[in-house]
């Protein structure tokens, strides 16, 4: 060991939290840093590269991931097992905002590892989600997780004028098929009908991607959900945009 003694291990998720991970630099415990990146990686900027040749007390590793559509996340959670079957750290924290990796991370930790995940980056202000999802005409029952569709009574003099049109609601409905099925090319129409119905399924005041993500594993089971969701997790309000 460099130190002689066990480290915390820390695995950076550099497409996820950029390098706002380097305040963790500070700490004067020594830590072994392992940083994913990928060809794309826009976070090692030359005054990055300049701290990290010249820190002295932590230990650096950059591990370079082949491009490709989550690559990095399945390198991060393959050296996180081979980390863990070698033993030689005290602890792994996994620095990421990716709710991706939060199933991997129970699993160790079931297991008696000591596992654990950090978010450096910063959570953006304001409540658009929430705004968005409030100027719809759905009402939350605080009895039940039923959503409560309400619509207003058209005045009789102006009932046609007010007539709910079917061709709006089918239009909203191919669109949001259209947009399943340009995220989830892989899959064949019934499977993204599946992916639908159960995302329409999610209670309206459940609609956290963190839920998102135990539900399609409850439906799809861990490989297949955490695949659908790794696809559609950064259009999941547009989806529900409509809803």
């Amino acid at each position: 060991m460099l130190f002689g003694t066990k480290l915390p291990a820390y695995l950076i998720d550099s497409e996820n939290v950029g390098s706002t991970w380097t305040e963790l630099l500070k700490n004067e415990e020594k830590r072994d840093f392992y940083i994913f990146v990928t060809e794309n990686a826009k976070s090692l900027n030359f005054m990055l590269l300049k701290e990290l040749t010249e820190n002295e007390r932590h230990r650096i590793n950059i591990i370079e991931c082949e491009p490709g559509r989550n690559s990095l996340d399945f390198y991060l959670s393959s050296y996180l097992g081979y980390l863990i079957g070698l033993g030689r750290h005290s602890s792994y924290i996994v620095v990421s905002q990716d709710a991706g990796f939060d199933h991997v991370i129970e699993y160790w930790k079931r297991n008696g590892i000591e596992v654990s995940k950090v978010n450096t980056k910063p959570n953006k202000t304001g409540n658009k989600k929430g705004q968005r999802r409030n100027s719809q005409p759905v009402k939350k029952n605080e009895n039940s997780e039923t959503r409560i569709i309400v619509k207003k009574q058209p005045d009789p003099v102006q009932k046609n004028e007010n007539k709910p049109s079917k061709k709006s609601n089918v239009q909203k409905s191919d669109n949001d098929r259209k947009l399943l099925r340009n995220l989830l090319k892989d899959y064949s129409d019934k499977e993204v009908d599946e992916v639908a119905r159960c995302l329409d399924s999610v209670p309206a005041d459940k609609r956290d991607k963190s839920y998102i993500y135990r539900h399609l594993i409850r439906k799809f089971k861990s490989e297949k959900g955490l695949a659908v969701y790794t696809l559609i997790k950064k259009d999941l309000d547009k989806y529900y945009r409509s809803k």
